[in-house]
């Protein structure tokens, strides 16, 4: 038995109901799971009202997304990117996210921060990393007098 207990693992465990939902973004709301600023690495889970967008951006190492429900894509009508979909995001490509007709909820695992863009994608206006946005997450919870979640986990 002695050698068993060494296979065993600290697991992290939550329920996603542990964190707040936080508006970012117009139409746009997440709640950071969990987050090592230091490793510039996070999990979310991301809300898009219908029809929400984002601005232009870049990222600047790996995103991944799991589709829970809605619709979503990156291109502005065709909405492929459904329920039990998993996507890749282009690193170090410029697009933006599209929101279908109806509330999506994914879930995306961040590797490094983003770059934004001008609407017409020649200028870039302003970039963050995972410990930004756990920064703006957290002081977004204070502002709405919120618990501050445990996500520095």
């Amino acid at each position: 038995m002695g050698a068993l207990q060494d296979l065993i693992i600290s697991t992290k465990h939550a329920k996603f109901d542990d964190f707040p939902w936080v508006e970012m973004f117009p139409g746009m709301e997440l709640k950071i799971c969990q987050a090592r600023p230091d490793e510039n690495f996070l999990v979310n889970k991301f809300r898009a009202q219908p029809f929400a967008k984002s601005g232009l951006h870049k990222h600047m190492a790996p995103l991944f997304g799991i589709t829970l429900y809605g619709a979503w894509s990156h291109h502005p009508t065709n909405f492929a990117y459904q329920p039990d979909s998993f996507i890749t995001e282009p690193v170090d490509e410029l697009h933006r996210f599209h929101n279908g007709p109806d509330l999506t909820e994914v879930i995306y695992i961040m590797f490094g921060g983003a770059k934004d863009f001008d609407e017409e994608g020649r200028e870039e206006i302003g970039s963050y990393t995972c410990g930004d946005m756990v920064a703006r997450y957290l002081e977004r919870c204070e502002e709405l007098g919120l618990a501050r979640p445990n996500i520095l986990r």
